[in-house]
């Protein structure tokens, strides 16, 4: 556990901090109401769009609730989550379209921007506090019966292990220099069974990030050195960019719930600056802090129309992108393609 007075200290040596009872269940009131409203307004949408099944009206239910009874229908498809993220869709070579969607609520808003979390934070990256675009809210579904080792997965599931990775892998290199700090933040107690975080502390200091992919001989290394970092709620944990970490699969009955930012100077280069960075603390020009949720999804949609009408692709670091490109190719060689019907295939 680190404690204030050593903060700097510890996860400058270990790469990573625990630190403990920073928020209570207030600091969390404003977004578990807001992804309540949410789930309910992208459930009634789902079901008008043909993508999700009528099922029980479960309005005025806790969020993880209606949650777990929406995942528990047979045509729920869990990667319909990612319209309730923080970003719009990042993995390289994505297309983005119209009705991307992206969450960016006052709820979500004042949480990034909590004061407590800012004074914590701050003594890492100073007083001028940017957060990154890539910010996410983590719902790591119970998946009851899985495997449990860390393992390749295709496609974005909301039920398998997150594989061993440094943040750094995924901001453009023109950021390496960037002091990034990610701030994971749990909405419940996480354990083990949870899928806690498991981190290998000391390994930031290396220069070379890990490879990619990961050959089994890196991840069985890992896994030997990993760290399991169960926390409670209103506990916070801070990583650096270049601090190996994971989870495996949550394997309680209940939603595991969390959020995720990234901090950054705000002199300093943003990781991805095709996407809308805000400011979140500015002791020499407090009015530059970021307060209007409709101002920052407006920027979000700003940068979604630059896309759409430039007809660009998400782009994404040298590895991470010849990473996606390998498993899109092995896709198609085995015939994972559209196919045309023999009569439209004619000229």
């Amino acid at each position: 556990m680190t404690v204030p007075s050593t903060l700097v200290e510890d996860f400058h040596r270990d790469g990573y901090a625990v630190v403990r009872g920073i928020l209570d269940e207030a600091d969390f009131t404003a977004v578990r109401e807001e992804y309540a409203h949410l789930i309910e307004e992208r459930a009634a949408q789902w079901r008008r769009d043909g993508r999700l099944a009528p099922g029980e009206d479960l309005a005025g239910r806790p969020f993880d609730e209606q949650l777990i009874a929406l995942a528990a229908q047979p045509d729920f498809d869990p990667a319909l989550l990612s319209e309730l993220d923080i970003t719009l869709p990042h993995m390289p070579f994505t297309s983005l379209q119209p009705d991307s969607e992206v969450h960016t609520g006052p709820g979500v808003l004042g949480l990034l921007r909590n004061a407590k979390v800012l004074d914590v934070v701050g003594r890492l990256v100073g007083d001028e506090i940017s957060a990154s675009p890539n910010q996410h809210v983590r719902l790591k579904l119970p998946a009851l019966g899985t495997a449990s080792r860390f393992g390749a997965r295709r496609g974005e599931t909301l039920h398998a292990p997150t594989l061993w990775h440094q943040d750094a892998m995924t901001q453009m290199p023109q950021s390496d220099d960037t002091t990034l700090v990610t701030c994971w933040i749990p909405l419940m107690d996480v354990s083990e069974e949870h899928g806690c975080l498991l981190v290998v502390p000391g390994r930031h200091h290396e220069e070379k990030l890990l490879p990619w992919p990961m050959d089994p001989e890196t991840v069985r290394g890992l896994e030997a050195e990993a760290v399991p970092l169960p926390v409670r709620q209103g506990d916070i944990v801070l990583l650096h960019k270049r601090t190996p970490h994971g989870s495996t699969v949550n394997r309680s009955s209940r939603l595991r719930w969390s959020f995720d930012f990234r901090y950054f100077p705000s002199h300093e280069l943003s990781d991805r600056p095709w996407f809308p960075a805000v400011v979140a603390r500015s002791a020499s020009a407090p009015q530059l802090a970021a307060t209007d949720a409709d101002a920052w999804r407006r920027q979000w949609e700003l940068a979604r129309e630059l896309f759409v009408s430039t007809g660009q692709m998400v782009p994404g670091r040298r590895e991470f992108s010849q990473l996606v490109a390998d498993s899109l190719i092995a896709r198609w060689e085995s015939g994972d393609h559209p196919r045309l019907a023999p009569e439209d295939a004619r000229a």
